[in-house]
Order: C-alpha cells, then sequence, then structure tokens
C-alpha cells in the first residue's frame, strides 16, 4: 500500500515559492514507486490516486482492511537535504488480551517494519543522498497492523523546478522499490 501524504485541503509542505504542494510531490512519486514496484512482479496499490482528503484514520482503516504486505507513505519537507527513513515509535508487542490498542496496533509488526526501513534506506543511500533512518509517532504507522514505514524527501531548498522531481521522483521510487523487494525476499511480507 503507497500513501501519498496529504490531499484535498491539506497541502503539506510548499516548494518553488508556493507553487509545488507536498500533496502533489508524494502522489507524482506514488504513481512512479507503484510502475517501478509492478515492474518488479510486485502488487501495489495507491491509497490515493487523486487529490482527495483522507483523514489519518481512515487511511489506517482502508490499510488494516486491505492488510498489505508493506504500507510505505510518501513525504517531501525541509528542513535540510537527502531522505528521512521513519519507523514507528512503539515498544514491540506491548498488546494484552485479545485486542490490541488503536495507537499501539503496530506492534505485532514492528520488528518487519524496522527490516523494511533497513532495505530502504540502504537502497536510498546507493543514490548519493544522505540518508536519516529515524523512528517517530508519525500517524498513521502506529495504527497500522502490517509492516510500515515512512518515506520522506528533503530537497534541500524551498527552489523545486518540475524538471527536478521528475528525475528525483524516478530515482527515489527505484530505489525505494528494491529495498522493498529486498525486504520482502527476507521474508518481510510473512507474519
Amino acid at each position: 500500500m503507497i500513501d501519498p501524504s496529504h490531499g484535498g485541503e491539506d497541502k503539506g509542505a510548499m516548494f518553488g515559492r508556493g507553487k509545488i504542494a507536498e500533496k502533489d510531490i508524494a502522489l507524482a512519486l506514488a504513481r512512479v514507486l507503484k510502475r517501478q514496484l509492478e515492474e518488479r512482479g510486485v502488487t501495489a496499490r495507491l491509497l490515493r490516486d487523486s487529490d482527495i482528503d483522507l483523514s489519518l484514520d481512515r487511511r489506517a482503516t482502508i490499510t488494516n482492511e486491505e492488510h498489505p504486505a508493506v504500507y510505505v507513505a510518501l513525504h517531501a519537507g525541509p528542513p535540510g537535504w537527502g531522505v528521512r527513513v521513519y519507523t514507528p515509535a512503539l515498544q514491540p508487542a506491548r498488546a494484552t488480551g485479545k485486542f490490541l490498542p488503536w495507537e499501539d496496533a503496530q506492534a505485532a509488526s514492528l520488528q518487519r517494519s524496522r527490516v523494511v526501513a533497513r532495505t530502504v534506506a540502504h537502497e536510498l543511500s546507493k543514490i548519493g543522498l544522505p540518508v536519516a533512518s529515524l523512528t517517530s509517532t508519525l500517524r498513521p504507522l502506529n495504527n497500522l497492523t502490517s509492516p510500515a514505514v515512512a518515506v520522506e524527501w528533503v530537497p534541500g531548498s524551498a527552489e523545486v523546478r518540475p524538471s527536478q522531481l521528475l528525475r528525483i521522483g524516478n530515482t527515489l521510487a527505484s530505489a525505494i522499490a528494491s529495498g522493498i523487494v529486498q525486504a520482502r525476499n527476507q521474508g518481510v511480507d510473512r507474519p
């Protein structure tokens, strides 16, 4: 499941002197990532394929209903330069009883999320961008029952041009797709 962040009224960060919204960058990158994954034999679905509003809870609900092998949220934002790869920030397996609290739904998949993050970060580092691997309470990661990561491109400048987006989008998507395939080969898609 590929989740292009933001959408609709939620524009996210703004680039190119306020002309390019993060929601548009995320959607463009998501479409390329979907194509890259499918070219590698991995079925992929976009959580949103148009400029619509989706709440964080709705994103988690849709994803959990679909039971994807991996969830990837895509973001773009300042400050800095490079790529940030996020995994959920919670303690593994805090569940008690039959039900997981909504904010801890990720507990059973946390180790597999870390494997996905490592393989994606490794592939991203090969393209020459600095990569930071971080944990975060970034929603909806903690609310997902499948392995989940977020990848944030940090362009280094608010002066992003459309031609730059196309070039870096293809490069980023290829590296992310390679990382997902490697994680899948390591059995991350099996609980």
